[in-house]
């Protein structure tokens, strides 16, 4: 009987350490945890989401990513690009309005393209007026032939168009100029964008700021 009571003491003793150990566990580690158990950044309280955030700009000069890395570009004077990119190891995809392909020429900011004939998951430019091959935009900087690039085909971006005067809430098709847009009034015409604001357009390749919509008919 004694040494049973001596047993039954290091087995209370043991579970009293225990219960201690665990609370301390909690005290120093709850602070990292949010309601529904998952991880937040070091220090608590949730005030960092690391989310990088700044200019589109400066998000396309970076040079230290790696799949998965976000980031939240934020224009102070166009809200509208407003945008939570997404980097797939080769470029920045906004999830939902974008999708990665392969150029099979060089392309430019905004060009209008359509699926290669000659190679899959490639591009190239629209090249004929109402092109019905239209899939998207180019999204982000120019890039060479054979380089991946991001394709926009949904929300506000912008558009490569021809020299000429763009109106407000006017219509984008494609022309057929290699690559470029150029206004129509009609949605007979079957657009692909409506236009957010009004601008001049001096030169070939101009951009403009428009809403994809891909109302055209395949």
């Amino acid at each position: 009987m004694k040494y049973q009571k001596i047993a039954l003491g290091v087995l209370d003793f043991y579970n009293i350490i225990k219960y201690l150990l665990i609370i301390k566990m909690c005290q120093s580690n709850c602070d990292n945890y949010k309601n529904t158990g998952e991880v937040i950044e070091e220090g608590g309280g949730g005030e960092s989401s690391g989310i990088e955030t700044g200019p589109t700009s400066a998000m396309y000069q970076k040079t230290d990513m790696v799949a998965g890395d976000l980031y939240y570009a934020v224009e102070q004077f166009l809200p509208v690009l407003n945008k939570l990119y997404v980097y797939s190891g080769s470029t920045w995809n906004v999830s939902g309005e974008s999708s990665e392909f392969t150029a099979e020429v060089q392309l430019d900011t905004g060009e209008l393209v359509e699926v290669s004939p000659n190679n899959d998951y490639y591009v190239k430019k629209t090249n004929t007026a109402g092109d019905i091959g239209f899939v998207g935009v180019v999204m982000g900087p120019s890039v060479n032939a054979g380089d991946k690039v991001a394709i926009a085909y949904s929300g506000v971006h912008y558009v490569a168009c021809v020299a000429g005067t763009y109106t407000r809430a006017n219509y984008l098709r494609p022309n057929s100029t290699d690559g470029l847009a150029s206004q129509t009034t009609s949605s007979a015409d079957e657009p692909f964008a409506k236009l957010v604001d009004s601008s001049v357009v001096n030169n070939n390749g101009g951009i403009v700021l428009a809403f994809l919509h891909s109302q055209e008919t395949f």
